[in-house]
């Protein structure tokens, strides 16, 4: 696991990582992990990485330094025109592998898939694994396709029709199918799991890219997420984390504080209230009022006179009475915590950005370390300061080696 962070205002953007990284599936914590990556050796541009530190089998660190590489000085005029230039390089390069690994990637995201179902049915059923049949598969399979049929799809699937997926995929999947006891409809397995790799939400074995920095006539800092997974067919799985997108300009945002991976920590501080807590007063908020709605109608329909004006109560629209009671709260939230550090983040100077960017990290894995199970975040936090005059500047940064050693190294950077 991860905790990675960004503070931009005007001046610059901070941004830290921890070195934390689960091995594989087991519960091996190692804390040497790199995460960040300058994008550019010439212009202020980087990227992080959370979640899988591979792709399609080829670590990041690799794709990445090979973009760079073939990048050299060259340079765009917005953030977002590196993001899409990244992106085109993936395909120019065939993801980093042959058709035969794409294959397997693909095989491997399908029986992720219906595990996923398995376990759902089990779940839902309330049944063990040896009551598992293929009419309850079915079942599930076509309430997937249902639900994902319509769901919004990958820039890259949304014009990729299922007819040339099938032809594509159809030898391998058939064969998956007549490999596992509890499918039997492979044509309708096939159909299920295209909407579903289709859909635009994350699925196993995703990377969480954040690219950060300054385009060439930009003047303030900017953040552009975007989740990938894998690609296939010439198709790449990503989609923009829409939700995270982060801009400095003008007349909007003045200071900005955005997490990713794990980010409870990090929200508690801005927000003033940890994420789980708040849901469990929402959640309650949320049953009270309806417990609340429901004693009042039992003691008017107790009552002849006042039975009337039950239906009325009922009529209620409490859904929209307890989304004005959060939405109270958010903005309370907001006025009280949120808008004061934001307030305060807006005049700090890069020095004092990198401190709070590397202190959420800290804190967040302190927490980690006094919980119960894995420190899945740890190690040395790296931190880094991106400005438009001074470009991308190391404030802290591990090495595998010893710098004074290596003296080449560095020398050899901007060959």
């Amino acid at each position: 696991m991860t905790a990675i962070v960004g503070v931009l205002n005007k001046h610059a953007v901070a941004i830290a990582a921890d070195s934390a990284v689960t091995m594989g599936n087991t519960h091996k914590v190692i804390n040497s992990a790199n995460k960040i990556f300058t994008l550019s050796k010439f212009h202020p541009v980087a990227v992080m990485t959370y979640n899988n530190a591979v792709f399609m089998g080829v670590p990041w660190d690799i794709i990445i330094k090979e973009y760079r590489k073939q990048l050299k000085d060259k340079s765009f005029p917005c953030l977002k025109d590196y993001v899409d230039d990244f992106i085109n390089y993936l395909h120019i390069r065939n993801f980093f592998c042959d058709e035969r690994t794409q294959q397997e990637f693909m095989i491997y995201l399908l029986d992720s898939f219906l595990n996923i179902c398995r376990n759902e049915i089990l779940k839902d059923k309330n049944i063990g694994k040896d009551e598992l049949t293929k009419d309850l598969m079915e079942e599930k399979l076509s309430s997937c396709l249902n639900s994902n049929i319509g769901s919004d799809k990958c820039p890259e699937f949304a014009s990729y029709p299922y007819n040339d997926f099938k032809s594509y995929a159809s030898s391998s999947i058939k064969n998956y199918a007549n490999s596992v006891i509890d499918v039997d409809n492979a044509e309708l397995l096939m159909e299920s799991f295209f909407y579903y790799m289709a859909a635009k939400f994350s699925q196993p074995f995703y990377t969480g890219l954040v690219f950060v920095g300054y385009g060439e006539n930009e003047i303030y800092p900017s953040l552009y997420p975007i989740n990938v997974s894998l690609g296939i067919d010439n198709h790449l799985k990503y989609y923009w984390d829409d939700n995270n997108i982060a801009q400095i300009t003008e007349h909007g945002a003045g200071a900005i504080i955005i997490p990713f991976a794990q980010i409870d920590v990090t929200q508690t501080i801005i927000r003033g209230i940890n994420p789980t807590f708040q849901d469990i007063i929402y959640n309650v908020i949320d049953k009270s009022i309806n417990s609340f709605s429901s004693a009042i109608t039992k003691i008017l329909d107790s009552n002849p006179s006042t039975a009337i004006m039950s239906a009325a109560v009922r009529g209620l629209d409490l859904k929209s009475i307890i989304s004005d009671i959060t939405f109270q709260i958010n903005r309370e939230m907001r006025e009280a915590y949120t808008n004061p550090l934001l307030n305060t983040v807006v005049s700090l100077d890069k020095e004092d950005m990198a401190n709070m960017a590397e202190s959420f990290i800290s804190l967040t894995s302190l927490v980690r370390r006094m919980q119960p199970g894995e420190e899945t975040v740890g190690g040395p936090v790296d931190v880094a300061v991106i400005s438009k005059g001074d470009g991308f500047v190391w404030i802290n940064r591990k090495h595998y080696f010893k710098p004074e050693l290596n003296s080449s190294f560095f020398n050899n950077y901007f060959k």
